[in-house]
């Protein structure tokens, strides 16, 4: 009997019949879509979700994404600050933008970016601080911004992985500086693809709006009208959809707290979160290593995942980059592993892959 796949995304299918109510609500007389309402009103109630004076869509994260940083980064300078435990192609990204990736180290007890890292590295040539939420909890947002008004340097945060979360009491999207999010199926809110930009900065949001016309570089970002009604659909169902996430996330940290040797990161509860990632630490003294526990758990068809890793400083690149101190970054780049979570798996689950672990351990 073949075992079921449990993957690490999310995955959440929205009801088909919400789907085609929309469908039908969005549809003129002869059926046929009319054409952007159905963008303009997903734009309207993320505003309202993220608490955001403005809310850009566009066709995929990716250009959610360049188009904050060609919007944001000082002309005349071409370095970017970022860390390097992150998106495996978030440099190329910064690349693409006709940027060099400044790679800065992490804290390790949160695996945000090190915001005395960020001080230190700014230079000059300093263009942009990209700052990136971790996928359990947030960055110290506050501090951030504050390091980017001090220095008059702009800053972005790459919040895919925070849809849901609050930061001392304030929504991820709220903040007004530039936070991206994504719509892939992966992601909280799925509408199979998109992303968005939230601001409180009418120039910014002129500049995003322009960039998604094709203004910058002659191709359009523009989401798709059912991208938007899925996300919508989505939208609408997401406390049910972090409901799941928690009774999931519950279950193993029941479980986890039994095997000594490791440790589940756990979500700041004092906060607003979507529970959607679950993320383990391979402790010292640990019978097993990281890789070793990832080669086995997707031999029994457990697709869990290095976390992060390589991080991006010990990638291969063929455009320039630039390094920092990064002893935090490899001391926590061997020990992180990403675990099945979101909608299609279940309490079983947790226990299958919670009992595949601990008896490896045990035989070790």
């Amino acid at each position: 009997m073949t075992n079921k796949i449990l993957s690490t995304s999310n995955l959440y299918e929205p009801k088909i019949k919400g789907v085609l109510g929309l469908v039908d609500n969005f549809s003129d007389d002869s059926g046929g879509l009319i054409e952007g309402l159905a963008i303009q009103v997903l734009e309207d109630r993320l505003c309202k979700y993220h608490k955001s004076k403005y809310c850009v869509s566009f066709n995929s994260g990716f250009w959610a994404l360049v188009a904050s940083i060609v919007s944001k980064s000082i002309e005349g300078r071409d370095e970017i600050i970022m860390p390097s435990l992150t998106y495996r192609r978030l440099a190329d990204v910064v690349y693409w933008t006709k940027h060099t990736p400044v790679f800065v180290d992490i804290n390790t007890d949160s695996l945000a970016i090190s915001t005395n890292a960020i001080r230190e590295a700014i230079t000059s040539n300093t263009a942009l601080i990209l700052a990136v939420h971790p996928i359990v909890n947030c960055c110290n947002v506050n501090e951030l911004i504050n390091i980017s008004k001090e220095y008059g340097i702009p800053i972005v945060f790459d919040a895919v992985e925070s849809v849901h979360e609050t930061y001392s009491g304030k929504r991820i999207g709220s903040f007004g500086v530039g936070e991206v999010f994504s719509l892939h199926a992966s992601k909280l809110i799925n509408g199979i693809e998109g992303g968005y930009v939230c601001t409180n900065d009418q120039y910014l949001f002129e500049r995003l709006q322009s960039f998604r016309g094709g203004d910058s570089i002659g191709i359009s970002s523009k989401m798709n009208d059912i991208h938007a009604i899925i996300s919508l659909s989505s939208l609408a169902e997401i406390n049910h959809n972090v409901e799941h996430n928690k009774s999931i996330y519950v279950k193993y940290k029941l479980m986890l707290s039994m095997i000594p040797y490791v440790r589940l990161l756990e979500f700041d509860e004092s906060e607003q979160t979507s529970y959607k990632n679950i993320v383990i630490e391979i402790l010292d003294g640990s019978p097993i290593n990281r890789d070793t526990l990832v080669s086995f758990l997707n031999k029994e068809d457990i697709l869990a995942r290095a976390h992060y890793f390589p991080p991006l400083h010990l990638k291969r690149t063929d455009y320039k980059t630039i390094n920092t101190d990064m002893v935090n970054t490899e001391f926590s780049a061997t020990r992180y592993v990403n675990l099945p979570c979101g909608s299609r798996v279940f309490v079983s689950d947790v226990e299958r892959v919670c009992s595949l672990i601990k008896g490896l351990a045990d035989n070790e």
